[in-house]
């Protein structure tokens, strides 16, 4: 049963479909279809951006920047970081008379050690580079490291610093 039949059955203190309905457009009440109205403005639209040579979404015209591409890295390592976080609590919640240990050594013996040591190095290089990044962030919080060459400067360092934290999982693996 819909929402609206609800409402019609019951009242539902005194409020009717009627007043739910949206109010009718200025094109409808002065007798033209809102269609054809929204269809010519929309027809407008476009013949104007195609005689300007405008394409179709910004998207293409723009080149990916260092600082847009690391600010999403920033935000997928923490969303990673987290599902890490959460799957590894709910693991412990619902593991019956197993440890830590217990569970690595399970892991460890029937993944490969190279797929293993991928994994470690990947996982390395997220907490490595989401935290450096969130020093980066501290210290926009305090004003410093706005300007362009600053922005680039701290990017390729966070960078390169996360990648030696990679360097050493590896090494350590």
């Amino acid at each position: 049963m819909s929402v609206m039949s609800l409402l019609r059955v019951a009242r539902c203190g005194g409020i009717t479909a009627n007043i739910l309905r949206p109010a009718p457009s200025a094109a409808a009440r002065f007798g033209q279809s809102a269609t054809a109205t929204s269809s010519a403005s929309q027809d407008d639209f476009f013949a104007k951006n195609e005689k300007l040579k405008r394409p179709m979404s910004p998207w293409m015209i723009y080149r990916i920047q260092l600082t847009s591409l690391l600010s999403i890295t920033h935000r997928g390592t923490g969303l990673g970081l987290g599902v890490l976080l959460y799957g590894w609590g709910i693991h412990s919640l619902t593991a019956t008379n197993t440890n830590w240990a217990q569970t690595l050594e399970a892991i460890s013996a029937t993944v490969p050690s190279s797929l293993l040591i991928a994994v470690k190095v990947a996982a390395a290089w997220g907490v490595g580079y989401h935290a450096v990044n969130g020093v980066r962030h501290l210290a926009w919080d305090m004003g410093k490291g706005f300007t362009l060459k600053e922005l680039y400067t701290s990017g390729y360092v966070v960078l390169a610093i996360s990648f030696l934290i990679a360097a050493y999982a590896a090494a350590k693996s």
